[in-house]
C-alpha cells in the first residue's frame, strides 16, 4: 500500500501550476515557491527560495524528493536563491513519454542532460551543486559536465556504487514473469523503505521527525514509477569510480556513523583528487548517520553557508 513519510503545508493552496497532488501533500510554512517546470515530456516538480548571490542546486537522493530539503532551503535562502528538484521517478515530478530525447527519462543515464536542460530552462548561469546520497554523484557529475556554470560543488554522504544486473533486467520485463515482480516489489518496498530508515539515523530521531529520512509521497502510481526506475538502474551498466578529480572546489561533509555508504570509500577518493592537485574539504559530523543535514542541521548549514561564501569571495575582483 502506499505510504507517506512526510507532512507539510497543503500545496494546493498556493496559486501555481502544479500536477495533480492529493491533499495531504503539504508543505512548510516558509518563502518557498513550488512550481512544475515542463521539459519535453517531464514535468518537473521544482522548490525555490530566495534571491541573488551564488544559486545552489540540490538533488536529493534515492527514494526522496526537493520536500525533503525543506528546511535547508529556508534556512539558505536569505543568503542566496535555492532550489531542488524531484527526479524522475519520485516526489511529484510527472513523466509523460517513455523517452526524452532518446533517453529512458528513469534510468540513470538521463539524469545529467536532464539537469543541464532544466539548468537552462532557469537561467541559473553560475551556480553551486549539492548532491546527497545517490545525488552525491549526479553532483560530481554535473560538475564536471558544466566546467564553466558550476562553481562549487558539495557532496553529502555520497553514494558512488549503484546495482547492476541487466540480465535480471531483462527478465524482470518477461509478459510472465513481470506481474510477479511487480507485486513482490509492490508490497516489499514499503517494508524496505521503513526499514532503511531506522539505519540512517545514527540515534533515535526525535518524535515526528522520523519521515525525513525519506520522502515517499502517497501519490497513485508510485510503485509504477519505482519499478521503472528499478529497471532503467538495473539495465544500465555499472557505474565506474570517479577517478577524474573535480575541477572546482568541493565541500564533502560525511556522518560518522553513516550505516548506508561506505566513507572509507569516499575518503579514499578524497585523498586521491587532493593528490592530484583538487580543491577538496572534507567535514566530519560525528553524531550523524546518512543525514548530516539533519541530525546536525545548525552545524551543516553554518558549513555550508560559510564554503559558499569563501567560494564567492574567491571569485569577487578586488576592489
Amino acid at each position: 500500500m502506499p505510504i507517506r513519510l512526510f507532512s507539510l503545508r497543503s500545496l494546493a493552496e498556493r496559486s501555481v501550476d502544479l500536477p495533480r497532488l492529493p491533499s495531504e501533500v503539504l508543505v512548510m510554512e516558509a518563502q518557498l515557491t513550488p512550481k512544475t517546470v515542463a521539459l519535453d515530456g517531464l514535468l518537473l516538480f521544482v522548490l525555490e527560495a530566495g534571491e541573488n548571490r551564488l544559486p545552489l542546486l540540490i538533488f536529493h537522493g534515492f527514494a526522496s524528493s526537493a520536500l525533503a530539503w525543506t528546511e535547508v532551503i529556508r534556512a539558505l535562502a536569505p543568503q542566496r536563491r535555492v532550489l531542488a528538484y524531484d527526479r524522475p521517478g519520485f516526489g511529484l515530478t510527472a513523466v509523460t513519454s517513455d523517452t526524452w530525447h532518446g533517453l529512458d527519462p528513469f534510468a540513470p543515464a538521463a539524469q545529467i542532460p536532464i539537469a543541464r536542460a532544466l539548468v537552462q530552462h532557469l537561467g541559473l548561469g553560475r551556480f553551486a551543486v549539492l548532491g546527497h546520497s545517490m545525488g552525491g554523484r549526479l553532483a560530481y557529475e554535473l560538475a564536471r559536465a558544466l566546467p564553466d556554470q558550476v562553481a562549487a560543488s558539495i557532496l553529502v554522504a555520497p553514494a558512488w556504487e549503484r546495482p547492476h544486473a541487466p540480465r535480471l533486467a531483462r527478465l524482470a520485463r518477461q509478459p510472465l514473469v513481470s506481474p510477479l515482480v511487480r507485486s513482490v516489489l509492490r508490497l516489499g518496498s514499503p517494508l524496505a523503505l521503513r526499514y532503511a530508515q531506522r539505519r540512517v539515523w545514527a540515534n533515535p530521531p526525535p518524535k515526528g521527525r522520523e519521515e525525513l529520512a525519506s520522502v515517499a509521497v502517497s501519490l497513485a502510481g508510485w510503485d509504477e514509477r519505482l519499478w521503472r526506475v528499478t529497471l532503467a538502474t538495473l539495465a544500465e551498466s555499472s557505474a565506474e569510480r570517479p577517478e577524474q578529480a573535480p575541477t572546482v572546489p568541493t565541500l564533502v561533509v560525511l556522518g560518522e556513523q553513516d550505516r548506508i555508504v561506505s566513507n572509507e570509500r569516499t575518503l579514499q577518493l578524497v585523498a586521491d583528487w587532493q593528490a592530484a592537485g583538487a580543491v577538496v574539504r572534507v567535514e566530519r559530523c560525528a553524531s550523524s548517520g546518512h543525514l548530516p543535514h539533519v541530525e546536525e542541521f545548525a552545524r551543516f548549514v553554518q558549513i555550508v553557508e560559510q564554503f559558499l561564501g569563501e567560494v564567492e569571495h574567491a571569485e569577487t575582483p578586488a576592489r
